[in-house]
């Protein structure tokens, strides 16, 4: 296929490294910073650049719209607006959080409408190229568009996933908390290791190891047969330990890990491994500690 990157960036120009080898045409890339475009093609090792992306569309078979999530209507419309699309070409975005509908104008225009969200991060090219592969993608758009991202995806080597439109938004809200949160979970611990008396450096590197078995449990036995520790077990003394020595903390902390452990007794008792008769005294315990908190939460659904 002929493929038309709009956008520069990390993830653009990673795709187009590795469709081009996979065999497919990058014929344009196109970016407001020139440079940044000349940059790509250098790393590609093939293409155009092209300012316009109404012009860069020009016989494409695929229109990859890799630019910031708040400029892919603009240029959705630029594309469509362009006279260049061809008939029936995908035109593609890559954001986790919009459905395809915001593609203003493509279908107007002759063309199929399609998102392909890599659920990965990256920090470079280089880490892009080497993670794309076997990263899942998931697809949602107009048939057409479905299909065509399907075998961009398989060509490089990704797993491709279809989703609905109507549930893109909660979608990416699990792909938030499954990596925006773990950063977030790493500051709180570290904070608490911090306040034990472990300097911040020494604690995230304490930390990243078990981070690290954490998520080779999760590979090898999956959820909810990875989840560990106090709660898992029913260690009910542990526990208050952990809630007594959050009352000397601010109280957003104790009450983050009040929700937390709720949460994880909900988890513990899918896993089998910890009783009813103890998943309540755990949950009497936290409303307990939460009283004056006023956030007793409910209990499991079990």
């Amino acid at each position: 296929m002929k493929v038309t990157i709009i956008g520069a960036g990390v993830l653009g120009t990673s795709l187009g490294v590795l469709l081009r080898r996979a065999g497919h045409e990058i014929a344009a890339i196109s970016s407001l910073n020139r440079r940044s475009a000349q940059e790509a093609v250098a790393h590609i090792g093939q293409g155009e650049v092209i300012g316009d992306p109404g012009l860069a569309a020009l016989g494409a078979d695929v229109v990859i719209l890799a630019v910031p999530d708040k400029a892919i209507a603009t240029v959705a419309i630029e594309v469509a607006a362009g006279g260049a699309l061809k008939r029936d070409a995908a035109v593609v975005h890559l954001a986790g959080g919009l459905p395809s509908g915001i593609l203003s104008g493509v279908r107007a225009a002759g063309g199929h409408r399609g998102a392909m969200h890599p659920l990965q991060s990256f920090a470079d090219i280089e880490a892009a190229v080497r993670m794309l592969p076997d990263t899942f993608f998931f697809l949602e758009g107009d048939e057409p568009a479905v299909e065509t991202m399907r075998a961009l995806v398989v060509a490089l080597e990704g797993r491709p996933v279809c989703i609905e439109a109507k549930d893109k938004a909660l979608y990416h809200a699990g792909a938030a908390v499954a990596s925006n949160f773990l950063v977030t979970l790493m500051e709180f611990a570290v904070t608490l290791l911090g306040k034990a008396g472990v300097p911040r450096d020494t604690a995230l590197e304490a930390l990243l190891p078990l981070i690290k078995g954490t998520v080779a449990n999760l590979e090898s036995v999956g959820l909810p047969n990875a989840l560990t520790g106090p709660i898992a077990r029913g260690d009910l003394g542990t526990i208050r330990r952990h809630l007594r020595a959050l009352e000397a903390m601010p109280s957003e902390m104790g009450k983050l890990y009040r929700h937390l452990a709720r949460k994880t007794i909900e988890v513990a008792r899918r896993k089998g491994t910890l009783e009813k008769g103890d998943a309540e005294l755990l949950l009497a315990l936290l409303a307990e500690f939460g009283e004056h908190m006023r956030d007793p939460g409910p209990g499991p659904q079990q």
